[in-house]
């Protein structure tokens, strides 16, 4: 299979396109089956890389609090040559009500910033993800994030 840059613009649509709707095989068919998804700042500390099972597991995580992720991008940017993409984003986690527990909806705001950069293999699927996470941001998500999983009895 020929990776062109439809392909790679395809395949960044199909990438963003899973985090709205969590569905983790919508995430993993995506990618080569050695594919290692990398997150940054090492600041953060974040284990890492993850293969495909523990970012499935990761992802998995997730689905009792939060119904979506939508990732809406700024820019997309293709390297053909190279077989590269790269997304500036942002992206607005939505918690189920259930783990709100009664509480105003203000404490549950966040927005993020992000950075994907997709190295894709000739098959046209992802070999590795190096997704930056906006580190003010994160600091910010993770407490949210233990908050609604202890709610949700995790």
């Amino acid at each position: 299979m020929a990776v062109t840059e439809a392909s790679l613009q395809q395949l960044a649509e199909a990438f963003i396109l899973g985090f709205k709707t969590l569905v983790p095989e919508d995430l993993i068919k995506l990618r080569s089956p050695d594919c290692q998804h990398i997150f940054a700042p090492s600041s953060l500390n974040f284990p890492s890389p993850k293969s495909n099972q523990e970012f499935e597991d990761h992802l998995k995580s997730l689905l009792p609090v939060l119904s979506s992720f939508p990732v809406t991008p700024k820019e997309i940017l293709i390297n053909e040559p190279k077989r590269q993409i790269t997304i500036w984003a942002t992206a607005i986690p939505h918690f189920k009500d259930e783990v709100k527990g009664g509480t105003p909806d203000s404490e549950w705001e966040y927005q993020g910033e992000y950075i994907f950069i997709l190295d894709v293999n000739e098959e046209g699927k992802i070999k590795r993800i190096v997704e930056f996470l906006d580190s003010l941001g994160t600091a910010k998500l993770v407490p949210i994030l233990t908050k609604a999983k202890e709610t949700a009895g995790m």
